[in-house]
């Protein structure tokens, strides 16, 4: 087989798709470390070569030759540049491979598929995800790619309103967690630290590629705040639907499993399987981690229901001074404090029907979270749950 690692023209070059394969591959698509793309077909053998032929091509015409719109044909005979390279590879182990560039229209027909001959692929083809490990050393940010395996559609593509949501509760998850440990900073300081771009996209899967900014700050174990952050989403994701795992990562950070249950939620429905690779330029940090449809949504009624135990629930006498029936809102004045929250839906109608400056009981649901900025409890909501004389 042709050394596709090895064509001195080309420099190193990895491959994209494989349309035909007798042995090996003997037409594929390939693409260089300039993100410049190839046609490589296997085009002539004798006792001596095996000869390929080799031209370079754009993505628009690349996805017509899938499509069938362009034959196989033409797309030697008749490319972009109009030439191509003529690669032929010696059986002789030690012998050495022999290229030239030809003019396209002087191929010798013998060599080209036949004319006609069509591929028929409906989707389109994505650029290969540009090398993380390259990026983590060259640019010294952080890493993360998201390989989503959405439901339905092409693989290559995706809902825009559907992939923004998955992107934003990433980040929210990012941030949130990222706070947890930069507890003294302001908000928006942790945010630009915690920041992730989109930085590519790739081929398969619908592959998504985000990066940090440039990690210009690191704690006293060498590690960047951001890549602190992706560790402990990491762990999050590896735990699965392991319930211990989950609520001793989690029970600390109500904000955090907030945040996280959005992120599941947004991948649910949509996504069948996510699989996430993490690469840091600290070569100590990185990993992998891999959630099936059927354990994202355990984690999600994990959450939910880990969530509901730790609301806690009291009850109260004093008089309803307010009873706000549009927004849904209540008041009521006991000898220490005024409650004011939501009604809930099934003590609607009971307080639609109550009477202001009058006693009762309440049974009220008390939700506290942690704030951003500082990660301390905020001030309590309350939720009226029941209203009774």
């Amino acid at each position: 087989m042709l050394d596709i690692l090895d064509i001195p023209e080309l420099g190193k070059v990895e491959i994209v798709e494989v349309y035909e394969y007798y042995d090996q591959p003997v037409l594929y698509s390939c693409k260089n470390a300039s993100d410049h793309f190839y046609l490589v077909v296997a085009a002539a053998e004798d006792a001596q070569f095996l000869t390929w032929l080799c031209v370079a091509i754009s993505i628009e015409r690349l996805n017509l030759i899938r499509s069938g719109k362009i034959d196989l044909h033409d797309a030697f005979a008749d490319s972009e540049n109009s030439y191509a390279i003529q690669v032929r590879v010696p059986y002789e182990e030690h012998a050495s491979v022999q290229t030239n560039f030809i003019q396209s229209n002087q191929i010798p027909e013998e060599m080209l598929p036949l004319s006609g001959e069509c591929l028929d692929i409906e989707t389109e083809i994505l650029p290969v995800p540009s090398d993380a490990e390259k990026i983590v050393k060259s640019e010294n940010q952080e890493i993360l790619n998201l390989t989503l395996n959405f439901a339905e559609g092409p693989k290559t593509q995706a809902p825009i309103a559907i992939l923004s949501n998955i992107l934003g509760k990433l980040q929210g998850v990012i941030d949130t967690i990222g706070m947890t440990f930069l507890k003294s900073e302001r908000i928006k300081d942790v945010k630009r630290k915690m920041q992730m771009s989109l930085s590519d996209v790739g081929t398969g899967s619908f592959v998504i590629q985000v990066a940090s900014t440039e990690i210009t700050q690191l704690d006293f174990h060498g590690y960047s705040y951001c890549g602190k952050a992706i560790e402990e989403f990491l762990k999050l994701l590896k735990a699965g639907d392991n319930y211990e795992q989950l609520k001793e990562l989690l029970t600390p950070k109500s904000k955090v499993a907030k945040n996280y249950t959005n992120f599941l939620k947004s991948l649910n429905g949509s996504v069948t399987d996510t699989e996430f690779e993490w690469v840091s330029p600290n070569p100590n940090q990185g990993g992998t981690a891999y959630l099936s449809a059927f354990k994202m949504q355990e984690a999600i009624k994990i959450l939910e229901k880990s969530h509901e135990e730790n609301l806690s629930t009291f009850t109260i006498t004093g008089t309803l001074i307010g009873a706000f029936l549009r927004p849904k809102t209540f008041e009521i004045k006991t000898e220490k404090k005024i409650y004011k929250g939501h009604i809930a839906d099934e003590a609607f109608e009971i307080v639609r029907n109550a009477t202001l400056n009058q006693k009762y009981t309440a049974e009220i649901q008390e939700v506290t979270e942690r704030s951003e900025a500082t990660d301390e409890l905020t001030k309590p909501k309350y939720l009226l749950l029941s209203l009774s004389q």
